[in-house]
């Protein structure tokens, strides 16, 4: 009897081990893996409205504002006045490393105005595409004489688009030649 009492006590004991040794490892497992699914940003993210200027003499900045506010469509609005007496063909606006570019020439046989002579356009940049920490710039014009002012890179950046336009529009013309439909009117 004594010897079944024996058995059962270490019976009883290897079970509560067992059982203890299965909960803790699957509580540390399961702390594991919601520490794994946290996804933290690897920089901080743009939250408000940064400091917003202009480094083109003859384009001011009017006033700017948050769109959107609240939602993952987050964006920044600057309003831009064009003080000269030549069309915008093209403005960019930067912010850090992102930037954001209306170019009215993407197409160079129907080029289209921007901002008109002494007349004001609003251009958007998502929170997205900005780098925290960084001001908002209006940071480089093409006119529509053709002459350019602004920061180098960022006209380098406009030339690089224009460029890839033309070829793409080049290719999308023979594509069309070859299989002998008309050229689209754009």
């Amino acid at each position: 009897m004594t010897i079944q009492i024996t058995r059962r006590k270490w019976i009883f004991l290897f079970a509560s081990i067992l059982i203890s040794a299965a909960l803790i490892s699957a509580a540390g497992f399961g702390a594991k893996r919601q520490q794994t699914k946290k996804v933290w940003p690897k920089e901080p993210r743009v939250t408000s409205m940064p400091s917003v200027f202009s480094k083109v003499k003859n384009l001011e900045v009017v006033r700017a504002w948050i769109e959107d506010a609240g939602t993952p469509a987050v964006r920044a609005a600057v309003e831009i006045r064009n003080n000269s007496d030549k069309a915008v063909m093209a403005v960019d606006l930067a912010c850090g490393e992102g930037g954001i570019t209306r170019n009215g020439l993407t197409d160079e046989e129907h080029p289209a105005v921007v901002i008109e002579p002494h007349g004001t356009a609003t251009v958007e940049m998502s929170f997205g595409e900005m780098t925290f920490g960084a001001p908002l710039v209006v940071s480089a014009v093409t006119y529509a004489d053709g002459t350019e002012e602004g920061e180098e890179a960022s006209l380098d950046a406009m030339h690089m688009v224009r460029a890839h336009n033309r070829a793409k529009r080049q290719a999308d013309k023979e594509r069309q030649a070859q299989k002998g439909a008309p050229t689209p009117v754009r």
